[in-house]
Protein backbone atom coordinates (compact mmCIF):
# COMPACT_ATOMS: atom_id res chain seq x y z
CA UNK A 1 0.00 0.00 0.00
CA UNK A 2 1.13 3.53 -0.76
CA UNK A 3 2.26 6.24 1.40
CA UNK A 4 -0.41 9.17 1.48
CA UNK A 5 0.72 12.28 -0.01
CA UNK A 6 0.50 13.92 3.09
CA UNK A 7 3.01 11.68 4.74
CA UNK A 8 5.58 12.34 2.39
CA UNK A 9 8.80 13.93 3.53
CA UNK A 10 9.84 15.53 0.72
CA UNK A 11 6.15 17.42 0.91
CA UNK A 12 6.82 18.53 4.96
CA UNK A 13 6.67 22.44 5.45
CA UNK A 14 9.93 23.95 6.72
CA UNK A 15 10.92 23.82 10.32
CA UNK A 16 9.84 26.29 13.23
CA UNK A 17 13.79 27.45 13.21
CA UNK A 18 13.99 28.49 9.31
CA UNK A 19 10.56 30.55 9.53
CA UNK A 20 11.84 32.30 13.12
CA UNK A 21 15.01 32.84 10.77
CA UNK A 22 13.25 34.57 7.99
CA UNK A 23 10.40 36.50 10.28
CA UNK A 24 13.16 37.79 12.24
CA UNK A 25 15.33 39.13 9.13
CA UNK A 26 12.30 40.71 7.52
CA UNK A 27 11.58 42.91 10.94
CA UNK A 28 15.32 44.14 11.31
CA UNK A 29 16.37 44.02 7.80
CA UNK A 30 13.31 45.30 5.74
CA UNK A 31 13.21 48.07 8.84
CA UNK A 32 16.08 49.39 8.34
CA UNK A 33 16.02 49.55 4.84
CA UNK A 34 12.43 50.72 4.78
CA UNK A 35 12.87 53.46 7.18
CA UNK A 36 15.90 54.90 5.66
CA UNK A 37 15.47 54.12 1.64
CA UNK A 38 11.79 54.59 2.03
CA UNK A 39 10.53 56.85 4.81
CA UNK A 40 13.31 59.57 5.02
CA UNK A 41 13.58 60.53 1.48
CA UNK A 42 9.64 60.97 1.17
CA UNK A 43 9.60 62.97 4.82
CA UNK A 44 12.24 65.38 2.41
CA UNK A 45 9.70 65.24 0.20
CA UNK A 46 6.97 66.04 1.85
CA UNK A 47 8.83 69.63 3.05
CA UNK A 48 8.39 69.65 6.30
CA UNK A 49 10.92 71.04 8.23
CA UNK A 50 14.16 69.97 8.12
CA UNK A 51 15.10 70.19 11.70
CA UNK A 52 11.95 67.67 11.93
CA UNK A 53 12.98 65.55 9.65
CA UNK A 54 16.65 65.32 11.55
CA UNK A 55 14.74 64.53 15.03
CA UNK A 56 12.35 61.76 13.86
CA UNK A 57 15.21 60.48 12.14
CA UNK A 58 17.29 60.11 15.42
CA UNK A 59 14.10 58.96 17.58
CA UNK A 60 13.50 56.32 15.25
CA UNK A 61 16.90 55.27 14.72
CA UNK A 62 17.01 53.96 18.30
CA UNK A 63 14.29 51.77 17.78
CA UNK A 64 15.48 50.08 14.55
CA UNK A 65 19.21 49.79 16.16
CA UNK A 66 17.13 47.83 18.92
CA UNK A 67 14.78 45.71 16.77
CA UNK A 68 17.69 45.21 14.64
CA UNK A 69 19.52 43.96 18.06
CA UNK A 70 16.48 41.45 19.00
CA UNK A 71 16.52 40.16 15.36
CA UNK A 72 20.06 39.58 15.28
CA UNK A 73 19.90 37.73 19.16
CA UNK A 74 16.98 36.28 17.38
CA UNK A 75 18.85 34.42 14.34
CA UNK A 76 21.91 33.66 16.48
CA UNK A 77 19.90 31.39 18.89
CA UNK A 78 18.59 29.88 15.68
CA UNK A 79 22.01 29.28 14.27
CA UNK A 80 23.19 28.17 17.71
CA UNK A 81 20.84 25.95 17.79
CA UNK A 82 20.72 24.12 14.15
CA UNK A 83 24.28 24.34 13.75
CA UNK A 84 26.10 24.52 17.37
CA UNK A 85 28.41 27.18 18.75
CA UNK A 86 31.23 27.30 16.43
CA UNK A 87 28.77 27.93 13.96
CA UNK A 88 28.92 31.57 15.01
CA UNK A 89 32.34 32.10 13.08
CA UNK A 90 32.45 29.19 11.21
CA UNK A 91 29.63 29.81 8.74
CA UNK A 92 30.24 33.80 6.90
CA UNK A 93 26.36 34.28 8.34
CA UNK A 94 27.56 33.50 11.67
CA UNK A 95 30.21 36.03 11.22
CA UNK A 96 27.85 38.48 9.40
CA UNK A 97 25.42 37.94 12.66
CA UNK A 98 28.03 38.72 14.80
CA UNK A 99 29.54 42.12 12.69
CA UNK A 100 25.89 43.32 12.54
CA UNK A 101 25.57 42.76 16.74
CA UNK A 102 28.72 44.37 16.99
CA UNK A 103 27.26 47.45 15.09
CA UNK A 104 24.38 47.61 17.13
CA UNK A 105 26.41 47.90 20.21
CA UNK A 106 29.01 50.26 18.49
CA UNK A 107 26.10 52.29 18.01
CA UNK A 108 24.37 52.19 21.40
CA UNK A 109 28.26 52.85 22.96
CA UNK A 110 28.55 55.83 21.04
CA UNK A 111 25.36 57.29 21.38
CA UNK A 112 25.49 57.05 25.28
CA UNK A 113 28.78 56.06 26.24
CA UNK A 114 31.11 58.52 24.26
CA UNK A 115 30.20 61.50 22.99
CA UNK A 116 32.16 61.19 19.95
CA UNK A 117 29.90 62.53 16.89
CA UNK A 118 27.00 61.77 15.16
CA UNK A 119 29.39 60.37 12.01
CA UNK A 120 30.76 56.83 13.67
CA UNK A 121 26.96 56.32 14.33
CA UNK A 122 26.27 56.64 10.93
CA UNK A 123 28.98 54.76 10.22
CA UNK A 124 27.92 51.71 12.70
CA UNK A 125 24.20 51.97 10.93
CA UNK A 126 25.95 51.80 7.55
CA UNK A 127 27.92 48.27 8.75
CA UNK A 128 24.39 46.73 10.13
CA UNK A 129 22.57 47.59 6.81
CA UNK A 130 24.96 46.17 4.57
CA UNK A 131 25.59 43.23 7.08
CA UNK A 132 21.65 42.77 6.89
CA UNK A 133 21.73 43.16 2.97
CA UNK A 134 24.52 40.70 2.87
CA UNK A 135 22.70 38.47 5.39
CA UNK A 136 19.48 38.18 3.40
CA UNK A 137 21.59 36.40 0.08
CA UNK A 138 22.55 33.89 2.60
CA UNK A 139 20.72 30.70 2.74
CA UNK A 140 18.49 30.12 5.58
CA UNK A 141 20.28 27.43 8.31
CA UNK A 142 18.26 24.39 8.24
CA UNK A 143 18.22 21.04 10.37
CA UNK A 144 20.73 18.13 8.79
CA UNK A 145 18.55 15.13 7.71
Amino acid sequence: MSKSSTSDDSLSGPCVEAILWQLAQVFWVGGLWVFHVGLVPALKVSSLAPLLIEDISIQIDRWLIGVAALGLLTQLAVLVRLKGLPACWRLFSGKLLLVGFTACIGYYTLRYGFSAGARWQVFCFVVLGLSGIALVAQPVPTRAR
